[in-house]
């Protein structure tokens, strides 16, 4: 009866362990935030579908997508009109707002949304080899949040 006793403690720890074992296997790493954060004032790179947001407040910008890439960029080629750059933008401040940046001048546009002021300030790349669209991908930009 002993020995019997001790072959189930032995097998009920064996199959603790190796459950626990496999619990450990479960865990995953922390994701990495699904916002990047904004400094005021401050100019940073973002890219079309990527979220940023506001550090201590509920409020996030999410670039994209992009609509139209019409500016006359490619050297060697002259243009009739200079052409612009649109990107849609959803904005969440507790409510979601649907804007759209419409660079023309400068390749740059302002969004005007509570107390920010979203400037679209540079579009890369500046130029293009040739006429053929971009991957959305492809794009980056520079913006300020003020």
């Amino acid at each position: 009866m002993k020995i019997l006793m001790k072959n189930i403690l032995a097998i009920l720890l064996g199959i603790t362990f190796f459950l626990f074992g496999f619990s450990g296997c479960d865990k995953q790493s922390p994701s990495k935030p699904n916002c990047n954060q904004i400094t005021l004032n401050k100019p940073f790179t973002a890219r079309i579908n990527e979220q940023w947001c506001l550090e201590e407040t509920n409020w996030k910008i999410k670039f994209g997508p992009y609509l139209e890439d019409s500016r006359c960029n490619v050297p060697g080629i002259e243009c009739i009109w200079a052409g612009r750059y649109v990107m849609a933008a959803t904005i969440d401040n507790g409510e979601t707002i649907q804007d759209t940046f419409f660079a023309v001048h400068n390749w740059s546009d302002t969004l005007h949304q509570g107390n920010y002021d979203i400037i679209l300030n540079k579009v890369f790349p500046e130029t293009k080899a040739t006429t053929d669209p971009l991957d959305p991908a492809k794009y980056s930009f520079e913006v300020i949040v003020k």
